[in-house]
């Protein structure tokens, strides 16, 4: 693959950034996020770049970082769960300080389920609109809708929509608000991974407002194990990106780990990798290290081989 100039990197990224981004101290997960823009981009081809390494074949695959979510809601009233279609799509897991302090933490809090009030029911709705409206054609059509647990619009416009197609039948003698029809209730609504990426990104977020002292870091230390399992694969911690300093002011140095594949096994299919090397990169100083600065990690990689 092709190795891109630094300052054309920059002067690429530069024209979507505001002027002084790349003069100031800047969020890491930022330049990360606009990265994976412009690479996305790139793929779709939805714009041309002068930069050799964007427009060739290597770049026209799938984003390692690339992962979907998928909701699910349970009604706490009658029981029914639903799922939505829309899919989220990201590049990287927020690693809550609050609430995890390993991978494994960081993941299951993402899927944790969440109580919601006041939350449209779809289900307890639809059972409402099954008393008012009584004619056969009627509640063939509120059948249909209860027979489909999946949904890409919310329960407000569908709502809508089944009570018109109610209000055209022949001998309708019934008009209901829709707003009266969408009854509320209290919902356990949980995330799921639908796809894992290849490459795992945790963005550790050590920023938050403090109510007397304004934007602080958090410097609570992550514990980071070599190896974690999900989905039947096996990740690797590979990378760190860590920043030395306070919420003002400081600087950014990353880690990269270094691999060297054992021939002999590849030979026999059974991949597996050698004890690896870490390097320490700090503007454009590269040196050997014996172990990166796990505690203070800001942004966090995985890699499945």
């Amino acid at each position: 693959m092709e190795i891109i100039d630094v300052n054309d990197l920059i002067n690429l990224l530069s024209e979507d950034a505001d002027y002084s981004f790349f003069y100031q101290q800047q969020d890491s997960h930022e330049l990360f996020n606009m990265l994976m823009k412009h690479i996305e981009e790139a793929n779709n081809q939805i714009n041309s770049f002068d930069l050799t390494m964007l427009r060739s074949k290597q770049m026209k695959s799938k984003n390692p970082f690339l992962h979907h979510t998928k909701v699910q809601i349970k009604c706490n009233t009658c029981n029914y769960s639903f799922n939505s279609l829309k899919v989220e799509s990201n590049y990287a897991f927020y690693f809550h300080l609050n609430h995890a302090r390993t991978i494994q933490e960081a993941i299951d809090y993402i899927q944790q389920p969440e109580i919601i009030t006041e939350y449209i029911c779809f289900y307890c709705s639809l059972q409402f609109l099954r008393k008012k409206y009584t004619l056969n054609e009627q509640q063939k059509i509120i059948d249909q809708y209860l027979s489909n647990n999946n949904y890409d619009e919310d329960s407000l416009t569908i709502i809508k929509k089944i009570i018109e197609q109610l209000n055209v039948v022949k001998g309708n003698q019934f008009q209901i608000d829709p707003q009266k029809a969408c009854l509320k209730r209290t919902v356990t609504r949980q995330t799921h991974i639908a796809k894992y990426p290849k490459t795992f990104c945790f963005f550790v977020n050590r920023l938050i407002v403090h109510p007397y002292h304004g934007l602080i870091k958090l410097d609570h230390s992550v514990y980071l194990d070599s190896t974690f399992k999900v989905a039947e694969k096996e990740y690797i911690l590979s990378a760190l990106v860590c920043h030395i300093g306070d919420s003002n002011s400081g600087h950014y140095i990353a880690f990269k780990r270094t691999f060297a594949q054992d021939l002999e096994s590849s030979m026999n299919q059974n991949k597996s990798y050698k004890k690896c090397e870490w390097y320490i990169t700090s503007d454009k100083k590269v040196t050997l290290t014996k172990q990166p600065l796990q505690g203070q990690a800001y942004l966090i990689f995985y890699d499945t081989y």
